[in-house]
């Protein structure tokens, strides 16, 4: 008999009253969880050096580091120059179509994908067996932390094709044992239609759309169909409003998508440590900034095909190393989105979901969905323009609509805004990432 069957496509069974999904790994001793950081990364230095990885390896050497033997813990770290995304476009453009920088040969992987490309050119993912199966793992963790169960039915919207998010989470979902119901982006009402339909035929346990919520409960509100007949009363992740930074963190398909996500004891994401090493660091400086306080995200693999080392994203990161309550002894991140997204207005820097927040507390916009845009500020002192479309039975005129939407807006941010109340379906609508902030 064959030694492989169908078993092999998911992961052991686990008793659904355990807490965590796997308690050896979240909560190792610290020292030992160490030793293990560091046993992976000199196996990653060791592939630049004798794959080897030109891109990596010339950087290395540029730094001094000649060897792999040069690298012998995390805290060598410091050594490595950063890498940024745009580094990994002109290695794809000048050695097309992969670039330098790959730790395997193409053809060994099984899955290719890309960026969004909504900040730049789209750059080219590949993933081996063995990296899908780090993802789904570390995913795992997310779910259980979050009361997931295998047999639950969960949904989402993520684009296919070519983007690599939505395969790698449908692909995680279905190895965690839940019934996945992939649907497309809400890019047209019909769209969005098929889906609800389909939700009121087999309502899902958990509904997670992302970036498309709002389409849904707009379209819902047009057909007469009630968002809880097609499963879409929401059930938050834990950490949610726990301090600043959100309770999920992520480092991009292209790096690692499911890094570490909230226990809800305290604020801030899990990281799966013995799979990457997550730092905050200041960019100018290369090293890390106090623990608590904003750097880059830094991001170092840990024991995949197709490593990255110190990826930064370009994003707000902070750690937080306090003992945390729940039993898991990794660190804790805070993420604080794209630096590149901050707003800055009137003396403070904030993103565009702060904005949102404030403005979904007013429901003469926020229902069925709140649509809306801000402007990009070109004077610091000038006050914030935003637009925000009429909520669907609003009771009061524009002028105090817009006076509750600057009021909350002024309360949550401390910043003065000049609110322009629009009719409804005024704003372009987008299936997945609707555009928020624009320059004028």
């Amino acid at each position: 008999m064959p030694s492989y069957g169908p078993e092999v496509l998911g992961p052991p069974p686990r008793d659904p009253k355990q807490k965590f999904w796997d308690p050896e790994i979240q909560t190792m001793d610290r020292e030992r969880l160490r030793q293990l950081q560091n046993e992976r990364l000199r196996e990653l230095v060791r592939k630049v050096f004798e794959t080897p990885v030109p891109f990596f390896k010339d950087k290395l050497v540029a730094a001094g580091v000649g060897a792999p033997e040069d690298l012998k813990t995390v805290d060598d770290l410091s050594r490595v120059p950063l890498t940024v995304k745009q580094e990994l476009r002109d290695s794809e453009a000048e050695n097309p179509p992969f670039g330098t920088y790959r730790f395997t040969d193409p053809r060994a992987a099984v899955r290719i994908g890309t960026s969004t490309g909504t900040t730049g050119v789209p750059t080219i993912s590949i993933w081996t067996r063995h990296d899908l199966w780090i993802e789904y793992e570390a995913s795992a963790r997310i779910w259980w932390r979050s009361g997931y169960r295998p047999g639950m039915v969960v949904t989402h919207a993520h684009p296919a094709y070519l983007y690599g998010g939505g395969p790698m989470l449908s692909g995680s979902y279905e190895y965690f044992g839940m019934l996945n119901i992939w649907v497309p982006p809400p890019d047209t009402d019909d769209l969005a239609e098929q889906a609800l339909r389909f939700w009121t035929r087999v309502k899902p346990d958990i509904p997670f759309m992302g970036f498309s919520t709002g389409r849904f409960f707009e379209v819902a509100n047009k057909l007469g169909i009630k968002p809880s007949d097609a499963g879409l009363e929401f059930k938050a992740m834990p950490g949610f409003g726990m301090g600043k930074g959100m309770p999920l963190m992520t480092a991009g398909a292209e790096c690692f998508a499911y890094v570490g996500s909230a226990c809800g004891e305290l604020p801030g994401a899990h990281i799966a440590e013995d799979l990457a090493v997550v730092q905050a660091v200041d960019p100018a400086t290369g090293q890390e900034v106090p623990d608590g306080e904003w750097g880059d995200l830094v991001v170092t693999t840990l024991g995949r095909d197709n490593g990255l080392l110190r990826y930064d994203l370009e994003e707000a990161c902070a750690i937080l190393r306090e003992p945390c309550p729940c039993g898991e002894t990794s660190i804790r991140g805070l993420w604080g989105g794209r630096f590149k997204d901050l707003v800055s207005s009137q003396g403070k820097r904030f993103q565009a979901e702060e904005v949102a927040s404030a403005l979904r507390r007013v429901s003469d916009v926020s229902e069925p969905s709140l649509e809306w845009q801000m402007v990009r500020p070109a004077q610091d002192s000038s006050p914030l323009v935003v637009r925000v479309e009429r909520g669907l039975g609003a009771s009061e005129d524009d002028a105090e609509v817009a006076a509750r939407c600057a009021a909350a807006i002024r309360e949550t941010l401390g910043i003065e805004s000049s609110i322009e109340v629009l009719e409804r379906e005024a704003i372009p609508r987008s299936g997945y990432k609707a555009a928020r902030l624009v320059d004028e």
